[in-house]
């Protein structure tokens, strides 16, 4: 009878964590649909998103925040390309937690830049052809009018640019993670 109890209240006490940090990442994703810097909010609010698998090394704990995370946004920011851009990002979180716990270094990195380029192209799909919102034809005529090259090249760019930067991302999300983990750590052992 006592190890149900235990039980049950160690799962209370997750779950209320779990809401506490969900509140927190909507409140901060929210904040970032109504100023300019939207993608500092966004990549800021994934990296935040972790911390459900550093206090409980679940997947479905972490798994839960994000789905639960972008049902709140769906529902409360007007900007839905805002909050499919965020779709996008957020999910890489659980994806990333699979890979760091299955793989070593140089297959993880592999099958994170799988993930990137599919959620890249799923997202310019969905921004294009579902909303309407062709990005990438709109960058490379900002950038044509600059720079004379031709749209084609600009696409290629565009790729390699965004593979570059999901590196800079993933070096960052590390460091993010190991600095919120020796926070935890220092605070759970207080």
């Amino acid at each position: 009878m006592k190890k149900s109890g235990a039980k049950i209240q160690e799962r209370s006490k997750k779950i209320a964590y779990i809401g506490l940090i969900l509140g927190f990442l909507f409140v901060f994703v929210y904040l970032g649909h109504a100023t300019p810097s939207e993608w500092t909010f966004l990549i800021l609010a994934s990296y935040l998103a972790y911390a459900p698998y550093l206090l409980f090394d679940s997947f479905f704990a972490g798994f839960w925040t994000v789905v639960g995370l972008n049902v709140l946004a769906y529902l409360f920011i007007p900007r839905i390309g805002y909050v499919t851009t965020f779709t996008f990002i957020s999910f890489y979180v659980p994806v990333r937690y699979i890979i760091m716990k299955k793989l070593s270094a140089l297959p993880s990195w592999i099958f994170k830049y799988v993930y990137f380029n599919f959620a890249f192209f799923g997202w310019v799909y969905v921004q294009s052809k579902v909303l309407g919102i062709d990005i990438l034809s709109q960058t490379a005529t900002g950038i044509a009018k600059v720079i004379p090259v031709s749209e084609a090249l600009v696409f290629y760019g565009i790729i390699i640019f965004g593979n570059i930067f999901f590196a800079a991302y993933e070096y960052l999300f590390e460091r993010v993670v190991q600095e919120m983990k020796r926070w935890i750590e220092k605070i759970l052992i207080k």
